[in-house]
């Protein structure tokens, strides 16, 4: 995973009542506004934004679409994989 989720502020989300269908999801913590591309191994974000604001999440930032994602880690990632400098 090349990079995680950078969370500049994170929220509980209360978790789902027990259903009868035996549906049940335990409370978890979700990020909150843009989410930021930070390197698995160097620990930096991919637009700059300095990491000691992040709270960095072992989620697969590439892959997850559920999130809102900063604007200038996405073309920073863009322009990475174009230029083929960052593989997985």
């Amino acid at each position: 995973m090349p990079y995680k989720i950078g969370a500049e502020q994170l929220e509980q989300i209360p978790p789902l009542a027990h259903r009868a269908d035996g549906v049940f999801r335990s409370a978890r913590t979700a990020p909150v506004g843009p989410t930021h591309a930070v390197d698995a191994t160097s620990g930096v974000a991919a637009c700059g934004i300095t990491s000691d604001r992040l709270e960095v999440l072992e989620q697969d930032w590439e892959e997850a679409f559920f999130v809102e994602k900063c604007a200038d880690c996405f073309a920073a990632v863009v322009a990475q994989h174009a230029a083929g400098r960052h593989h997985r």
